[in-house]
């Protein structure tokens, strides 16, 4: 029996839910990266799915990988805290490094600063 998530879904079940949606199976082993028959024989297994298979289809379906593995009880809201603490640099070179590089960061202009370009032809 594979892993279900906190409500009993399993992996394609719970993406139907999250992508308002029917989620093929075909799009599911596209973003694992495994063929038809690797997907439908792992999907049979006990640690199906694991950290690794989380991560790929968080990435390819635009989801938190940290909130998938904690649905699917693989980290514990707490241990992701505690990693998400612990990344946090101390006060010092590292911080002011980081604000360095907050500052060099260039927003999109809103729309009230936009302008034409004078070397566009007209439409």
């Amino acid at each position: 029996m594979p892993r279900t998530d906190e409500n009993g879904r399993q992996l394609k079940a719970l993406l139907d839910y999250l992508l308002d949606g029917d989620i093929e199976a075909k799009d599911i082993y596209d973003a694992l990266g495994t063929s038809s028959s690797t997907y439908y024989r792992r999907i049979k297994e006990a640690d199906y799915p694991d950290a690794e298979e989380l991560r790929r289809v968080s990435d390819r379906f635009g989801l938190s990988y940290p909130d998938l593995q904690i649905r699917f009880g693989l980290m514990t809201r707490q241990e992701v805290l505690s990693y998400a603490e612990s990344l946090q640099v101390s006060e010092g070179a590292g911080q002011t490094a980081l604000k360095s590089a907050a500052r060099t960061r260039t927003r999109a202009p809103r729309l009230s600063e936009l302008r034409p370009r004078s070397d566009a032809p007209p439409l």
